[in-house]
């Protein structure tokens, strides 16, 4: 459903009663009904909405509203009360209206028959409502517009109907509809005020149709359907009467759900013949002098006051044309928002009745200096949301606006505009209202002289830092004798030396508003950021930085300093070990060119195992090492036979366990005490984490049993999982044996 802006409501009067104390009285044979009087006419009302119900209930003949919504009535209700007036039956599962189903009612003003599911409503079923007045048969996907025949032809007879609803009554997928002169021709003898055909997937209009509809229609809705350009456009000057005209959303796209793809709507139909008169379609073509004019010419309504034209995925710019009817030109509103207008070139002439405009979100990039030329009397003009940064910056005389001389109300907000020109607002003399929003102007110097009437000036969210002298003075000047809203929250504003005026100018300023001053912040050179939710406090912080209180400057300085170095230091020491591998890696990796430090594989090693111990167990280790060399075919690593002479001992240490496949760490309480083997442990760590994707390469063998109880707390993860292997307490050869086993199986695994 397309919710239109304008007032018009395409519902029924029903809907939104007002209401008086609920009557105690039973008005139903349903006690669950519920039975008020509107409160402006009296009428009886009975509100049956809601509870599930299969048939209508009786009614006392009191009751002339009725409020059926919301069941699962599938039958039209035949026993209602004689006299009834309003009668809301939408949202129900009824397929069919057959021809005699109203004859009854008589007195009837309104219908809703809203979203039933309809298929067909036969010829004849309004033939004796000749006090209908709204009709709306709405969100039935399947009825199709060809009911219009049908509906039409009975209303005929009736000169009452006022509001006709036929929005939605076509699938939202399918082949596109055009709109036949038999479709509406018998509504010529109405005095229909309000036609709704939005959402309806119409893609022309036959000749004529337009001239056919009748001379009293105020509102058209013709939006959500996909119009192509056609002679019909020739014809809406027709509608003498016509107050609001809606072609918006046009060819909109429809978010597609699940449940769309498991609805089955058919609205496939034959072309109603019962009364279909033989209209022959006329040929299009010039006739007499054909000659083309070189400028368009859209002829509207004569009294046509609003036209909406938003949210439709035409693509264009436009170009100069003119607006025409019969008599002078009553347009106000030109709603043009949520399009896609790439550029404003016009003129737009006969266009000088037009107050309003909105051609805002339209990704447009550029305005001709021309093209308001035909809009003197625009008073409220919307073009945010737009890229016009480029064109407004590059209009140094102010041409683009300067024939607006009645503008109130400017919005440029979301335009990219990064500066904007001295004259941009030269003529505008009546501004009232400038929102330069959202934008990222990094000053603002536009003279204000000569908006004598300004009253509200939004700068917020660009990059301002300060509104300088000149600006400050003409808004004072401004201000003499009226309030002015000034907002820019959101900016860049600086708290320091050099600006303290404008602070001071910004807290003195009688007639001045700053809008959300509580939210403004301000920085100071150190990136201290003030509320000014205190601004005279904030003004005396201010005053004193400024008088050069030396003492202060250096205690906010050592401060400063103590916090940034205590974090920067605790930072390295908690990243110590990490900062140590990094630089020993990166050192050897670009001293010897070896291969990315990610990169390795097994075949890129050249050791086995590193092992990591203390010069006080190096006897247990030697002999360690050579059993496993010899008997085991393992290439080990030990600091006293392998380090490189010459090289400094982190950098043999850092290449030793980076170029072995695993580190085996014995540890005793010699090796806890010793500064090298710590460190030869970290690294282990290290490499694991940061160059083997977290894989286990890091063995401990616990030589001593208390060793492993003394470790730091950052390896407790290793004590917990039991990631280490204990030497035999006994040393028997076995248990040797079967020690150095598990030690080279570890070693030799490849997880």
């Amino acid at each position: 459903m397309v919710f239109l802006l304008h007032p018009v409501l395409w519902t029924l009067p029903m809907v939104a009663l007002m209401l008086t104390e609920k009557e105690t009285f039973k008005c139903s044979s349903n006690h669950n009904c519920t039975c008020y009087k509107r409160e402006d006419s009296g009428i009886l009302f009975a509100d049956c909405s809601n509870l599930n119900l299969q048939s209508a209930p009786l009614f006392n003949d009191e009751v002339t509203g009725i409020i059926l919504t919301r069941n699962n009535i599938s039958e039209f209700p035949l026993s209602l009360p004689r006299n009834i007036r309003y009668l809301d039956i939408s949202r129900n599962v009824i397929e069919t209206i057959k021809e005699t189903s109203l004859s009854n009612y008589k007195a009837i003003h309104n219908i809703s028959l809203s979203a039933n599911g309809l298929k067909s409503i036969e010829l004849g079923f309004f033939l004796n409502s000749k006090s209908l007045t709204h009709l709306d048969v709405s969100n039935n996907q399947e009825l199709t517009l060809e009911v219009l025949v049908n509906i039409s032809h009975d209303l005929s007879l009736s000169t009452s109907i006022r509001v006709l609803n036929l929005e939605n009554v076509q699938c939202t997928y399918g082949v596109s509809f055009i709109i036949w002169k038999y479709h509406v021709s018998d509504l010529k003898s109405t005095q229909l005020e309000q036609l709704n055909l939005a959402s309806n997937r119409i893609n022309s209009l036959e000749f004529g149709v337009l001239s056919t509809l009748p001379k009293s229609l105020k509102h058209l809705n013709l939006a959500n359907n996909v119009l192509s350009y056609g002679f019909y456009i020739a014809e809406f000057g027709s509608l003498h009467s016509m107050i609001s005209l809606n072609i918006s959303f046009q060819s909109y796209f429809h978010q597609l759900k699940y449940s769309d793809l498991l609805n089955v709507c058919n609205d496939s139909r034959t072309q109603q013949t019962s009364v279909r008169s033989n209209y022959p379609v006329k040929d299009s073509k010039t006739t007499g002098n054909s000659q083309v004019s070189s400028t368009l010419s859209l002829y509207l309504p004569p009294n046509l006051e609003v036209f909406y034209f938003h949210d439709n995925m035409y693509k264009m710019t436009l170009e100069k044309f003119s607006f025409t009817s019969l008599g002078p030109p009553k347009i106000t509103h030109l709603y043009f928002q949520n399009n896609i207008i790439y550029g404003l070139n016009g003129p737009i002439l006969g266009a000088n009745s037009v107050r309003y405009i909105d051609l805002s979100n339209n990704f447009c990039n550029f305005i001709s200096d021309q093209f308001f030329d035909g809009m003197n009397n625009v008073s409220y003009l919307d073009l945010s949301k737009n890229a016009l940064g480029k064109v407004l910056e590059d209009d140094y005389n102010g041409n683009i606006f300067r024939n607006l001389v009645n503008l109130t109300t400017l919005n440029l907000r979301s335009n990219r505009i990064v500066r904007l020109p001295p004259a941009i607002f030269r003529n505008l003399n009546e501004l009232e209202t400038i929102d330069i929003s959202d934008n990222s102007l990094s000053e603002f110097s536009v003279p204000l002289g000569n908006v004598k009437r300004l009253k509200r000036l939004d700068l917020s969210n660009n990059q301002l830092l300060f509104l300088d002298e000149k600006t400050q003075n003409a808004i004072d000047s401004l201000s003499r004798n009226k309030k002015i809203l000034v907002n820019i929250t959101g900016n860049r504003l600086t708290c320091i030396c050099e600006q303290l005026e404008f602070l001071r100018w910004m807290a003195k300023s009688k007639n001045v508003k700053f809008l959300n001053l509580d939210d403004y912040l301000c920085t100071f050179r150190n990136s201290f950021k003030a509320n000014f939710l205190d601004i005279d406090n904030l003004l005396q912080v201010m005053e004193k930085h400024c008088a050069s209180y030396i003492v202060t400057i250096v205690i906010m300085t050592s401060l400063i300093f103590i916090t940034l170095t205590t974090t920067f230091g605790r930072i390295l020491y908690r990243y110590r070990w990490k900062l140590r591998y990094m630089y020993y890696v990166a050192r050897e990796k670009y001293r010897d060119n070896v291969e990315n430090v990610d990169g390795m594989t097994d075949s890129s090693f050249h050791f086995d195992a590193f092992v990591s111990y203390a010069e006080k167990d190096g006897g247990f280790v030697i002999e360690l090492v050579k059993r496993m060399e010899d008997n085991h075919n393992l290439k080990l690593c030990i600091h006293n036979r392998d380090f490189i002479p010459g090289t400094g001992i982190a950098d043999n240490i850092t290449n030793a366990i980076h170029n072995s496949r695993r580190t085996v760490a014995i540890m005793t309480s010699h090796f806890l005490d010793s500064y090298w083997c710590m460190f030869e442990l970290n690294m282990a760590r290290m490499e694991a984490i940061y160059s083997r994707n977290g894989e286990n390469v890091l063995i401990l063998v616990a030589l001593e049993k208390l060793a492993m109880a003394n470790l730091p707390f950052y390896f407790i993860d290793l004590i917990e999982s039991r990631s280490y292997i204990e030497f035999p307490e006994n040393r028997d050869d076995d248990e040797e044996s079967a020690f150095r086993s598990k030690l080279v199986a570890t070693l030799k695994s490849r997880e």
